[in-house]
């Protein structure tokens, strides 16, 4: 066992003999050095000035020439020294002195000048305070002049960190031989705090150090996220960002005792509700600007917050916009029997004589859709490869509607809110779409042909599209069920139907719950993995496509409605 320490001892020495640790040389910084301040005027009665030393070592002055007008404490020393130039009276003529500081391989220069008669003085001919709104200000003019000084000598600083957005463009010509007019320009402010900048005005030879405070302020703003927020019914506090640069007091209507409001911190304006036992509540929140000068525009913004039992929070804003699965994990196919449900709420009607509202499927197979050429906008429309059925009933502007199409032996049975408001007559098994070729297709569509933008006219699945982007749907569409069996009017109207249901159901093949309330898809409920994609503001591209970029505009909801 000792031998075993022993050499353990030894190769534990070994190693530390090894692992001793070099010398460091340390890294040489290069030569600096700096001199406050870098010149200094004197009138006819002389007189004296410190100038300190900042260097990485030590350093020497030396003069141009021999000054015996002036006379220097020091011509060598060390970092942090302070060197006196005393200057004699002179009442003979102007001179000027040129000294030079070195430190190894930097230099710093000093000047002297000594007049024989006053001191010469430059003047603020234009106001010494500027400010500007938040817009852009382009050849801003500040003017001065001088007793001999001439424009072209003029040393004109931005303070640090306002260079970007205070830009010193010229000095030139002024009204007279001494004057001179500076010009800069101000970029516009995006942000919403106010800025500020001190121009510094300078010239050789001259003690005078005139200064302009320039102060751009930023544009008032008072603005939230959104519009409606809906709180749980268990009682929560909800942060509501609020961007201002004002001052402001809060309101609020129907708030009663179940809606209390907190102290701003940085992250929002927290408001707490209490529990709701059943039912629904709501209370308007305003922001007033308080600090509004005269004959400005006093700001608000106002926020909803409801409370209500809601089985549905979110939907989807498809005003220029659509969804659609891709059918990754395959799709339904060719159905006999199906079923298409959803809610939607339409904003307005707004579109020309046979314009066209699309809801959902296949342009030219299976559509469903609002208007066309015969039909009001108000109506719904079952488009098919074999006629068309309008539907008698007409929807209104902002209210929400359940629609449930079932489709069984070729025949549409349409429920709005789950009321049978109509039924087609039986669809033909084949019709005659060809010229000059006799072909013949079945009425019983395929739902999930192979997903593409549609070349060569071969069409696929849409929500809120068809054909073009004027098919939109103003409005709003929410909880998108597709099933591969034909509903009864009992389980259309089976208690909550019309806003969830249990997503194991048979014969629910995809089922788009609107629960993320951000991103640019909506999982499939069932697990079958067929997401809904969304793109927004869809265009004609340059290669022919109609699409925009990934996303969809979520839109906070509280359904049902009560």
């Amino acid at each position: 066992m000792k031998k075993i320490f022993f050499a353990a001892a030894a190769m534990l020495m070994l190693f530390s003999c090894k692992e001793k640790e070099m010398p460091v040389t340390p890294e040489e910084k290069p030569d600096a050095i700096e001199i406050t301040p870098e010149s200094k005027t004197f009138g006819e009665e002389g007189g004296s000035v410190d100038v300190i030393v900042t260097s990485t070592g030590e350093w020497t002055l030396s003069a141009a020439e021999n000054y015996d007008w002036v006379e220097v404490s020091a011509t060598e020393g060390v970092d942090g020294d302070i060197v006196k130039f005393t200057v004699a009276e002179n009442f003979d003529a102007d001179k000027k002195g040129d000294f030079e500081f070195v430190c190894g391989e930097a230099k710093a220069a000093f000047t002297v000048f000594s007049y024989a008669g006053e001191l010469p003085h430059i003047y603020l001919d234009s106001d010494a305070d500027l400010t500007f709104d938040y817009m852009e200000h382009t050849s801003v003019e500040i003017l001065v002049s001088s007793d001999e000084t001439n424009y072209r000598d003029l040393e004109i600083e931005v303070s640090e960190g306002a260079e970007e957005w205070l830009v010193y463009r010229a000095a030139l010509p002024g009204d007279t031989e001494l004057s001179a007019k500076i010009y800069f320009d101000v970029t516009a402010l995006e942000g919403l705090a106010d800025r500020e900048a001190v121009v510094t005005i300078s010239a050789p030879g001259i003690n005078d150090v005139l200064t302009v405070n320039v102060l751009q302020l930023a544009k008032h703003v008072l603005y939230t996220d959104k519009a409606n927020y809906t709180a749980a019914i268990e009682g929560e506090t909800i942060i509501v960002p609020l961007y201002t640069n004002v001052e402001y007091e809060i309101t609020m209507e129907g708030a009663g005792d179940w809606l209390t409001v907190g102290e701003a911190t940085a992250e929002g304006i927290p408001f707490t509700a209490a529990a709701l036992a059943d039912g629904k509540r709501s209370a308007t929140v305003t922001f007033t600007q308080t600090d509004a000068a005269e004959g400005e525009e006093v700001l608000s913004a106002t926020i909803t917050i409801t409370q209500v039992n809601a089985l549905i929070t979110w939907a989807a804003d498809m005003t220029g916009n659509r969804l659609f699965p891709k059918w990754e994990n395959g799709g339904p196919g060719v159905c006999k029997s199906f079923t298409l449900e959803t809610l939607v709420k339409f904003d307005d009607f707004n579109k020309a004589s046979g314009g066209i509202f699309t809801i959902m499927g296949i342009e030219g197979k299976f559509l469903l859709r609002m208007g066309d050429v015969g039909n009001p906008l108000t109506n719904l429309q079952i488009a098919t490869c074999a006629g068309n059925y309008n539907v008698p009933y007409s929807c209104e502007a902002n209210r929400w509607y359940h629609i449930a199409v079932v489709w069984e032996e070729r025949i549409a049975y349409v429920y709005f809110d789950g009321e049978l408001v109509g039924t087609s007559q039986q669809f033909p098994e084949t019709t005659y779409v060809g010229w000059p070729l006799w072909q013949y297709v079945p009425v019983d569509p395929d739902l999930s042909p192979a997903w593409s933008y549609e070349p060569d006219g071969n069409r696929v699945f849409w929500m809120g599209y068809s054909y073009d982007a004027n098919r939109d749907i103003h409005g709003q569409m929410t909880e998108i069920r597709i099933w591969n069996k034909a509903l009864t009017a009992d389980e259309i109207n089976a208690p909550n139907h019309f806003y969830t249901v249990d997503p194991n159901s048979e014969g629910l093949f995809s089922y788009w719950k609107f629960v993320e309330g951000q991103g640019s898809t909506v999982a499939d409920a069932t697990g079958k993995g067929n997401p809904l994609h969304g793109e927004v503001d869809i265009t004609k591209q340059s290669n022919g496509d109609n699409c925009g970029p990934e996303g969809i505009d979520w839109v906070e909801v509280a359904l049902p409605d009560r």
